[in-house]
């Protein structure tokens, strides 16, 4: 029984943490050091934990989920990076990175906790099923803002106010979680609250995405051993129709074999944008500006869109510097927004 839970609960999480690790489109951590620090990073966190506890004697209330609960656990965790950092020092060269590893210590942690409860439970699978959806996926969406501030921390620039601010954010989302289920009064605000720090985990991911170094410049998509076919496709620019076919993240781009314009029809363009500006708003840059037949690219070239053929144009060199250029933008924008301003405490002021 013990060993079934145990796989169990263990698979779900890790089918979680894969999730997040989908989101690195630039250079995905290692499956070995995901399970090893998942691992390892359960037993030391848990047993960390254990200890804690027996100076901390948390009651059922809301007061004690936050400040000795969501202290206790969210703290071993962190402390568990730390002692096991050197496991994965050489990989750890991305700001993402923290948040993925972070999320294998908290799954781990998880893990063995559902175990416990399980255990101990007179419906062991129900409560494991439960848990599956909401305690190991809570405990990964709590944590993962110490793993931004924790990359920082030890890459760029000591951080101790983000990495105590981390703290802070990680232990009230775990302690309104555990203190919205034991007052009965406040249990319809489990799940909104719930969501919510799912919701942020993700637009965490996004930023951390955005301020990557790791992307693949696009011009390097076009060499000539790239090539997959020519075909003979309008170009908006020229007006010929000879281009050449390269393969983007599975999507078609087209470049013209007279001016040397790339061609994007509109999948391949949001492909592009996603990969590349992850903080772009995709929707409201598709629906205003291409009700126009040319759209500005910057001062000295134009993309242009001919919204017959529902295509677009840019020379690429000057394509590929409008992305940079507006990835920086986006962020600059996002960052004076309240949730972007609390992300920057958190250690993304310290990156360029």
């Amino acid at each position: 029984m013990i060993y079934i839970l145990a796989i169990s609960s263990y698979i779900v999480g890790f089918l979680f943490l894969l999730k997040i690790r989908s989101y690195d489109k630039y250079e995905q951590e290692p499956l070995w050091n995901l399970i090893k620090l998942s691992f390892l990073g359960g037993i030391v966190s848990v047993g960390t934990a254990a200890i804690i506890y027996g100076f901390v004697h948390p009651k059922k209330t809301l007061f004690d989920a936050i400040f000795r609960i969501g202290t206790v656990e969210e703290l071993s965790k962190l402390l568990t990076f730390f002692i096991l950092y050197r496991l994965i020092k050489k990989d750890f060269d991305e700001i993402v990175d923290g948040i993925i590893y972070i999320a294998a210590i908290s799954l781990g942690f998880s893990v063995i906790e559902n175990i416990e409860y399980a255990v101990f439970s007179k419906t062991p699978f129900l409560t494991l099923g439960i848990r599956f959806l909401t305690a190991t996926i809570g405990h990964i969406s709590f944590s993962v803002y110490m793993g931004i501030a924790f990359y920082v921390h030890k890459k760029i620039n000591r951080n101790y106010l983000g990495l105590i601010l981390a703290f802070a954010i990680s232990t009230l989302g775990h302690g309104l979680y555990d203190g919205f289920i034991f007052n009965k009064d406040l249990k319809i605000l489990f799940f909104p609250t719930f969501i919510f720090f799912i919701y942020l985990q993700f637009r965490l991911l996004k930023v951390a995405y955005a301020y990557s170094k790791k992307k693949k410049k696009i011009q390097l998509f076009f060499n000539e051993k790239d090539k997959i076919s020519s075909h003979n496709t309008y170009c908006c620019n020229c007006e010929t129709n000879q281009t050449s076919e390269y393969i983007f993240n599975n999507k078609k781009i087209e470049i013209c074999d007279t001016c040397n314009h790339i061609i994007l029809e509109y999948i391949a363009l949001d492909n592009i944008l996603k990969y590349y500006r992850p903080k772009f708003n995709r929707k409201l840059f598709f629906s205003t500006y291409f009700s126009e037949k040319q759209i500005s690219l910057n001062q000295t070239s134009t993309i242009k869109y001919n919204t017959e053929r529902k295509r677009l144009n840019a020379d690429k060199f000057d394509f590929a510097e409008w992305l940079i250029i507006g990835n920086k933008q986006d962020l600059l924008q996002y960052h004076k927004t309240f949730e972007g301003i609390i992300f920057n405490l958190l250690g993304f002021r310290y990156i360029s």
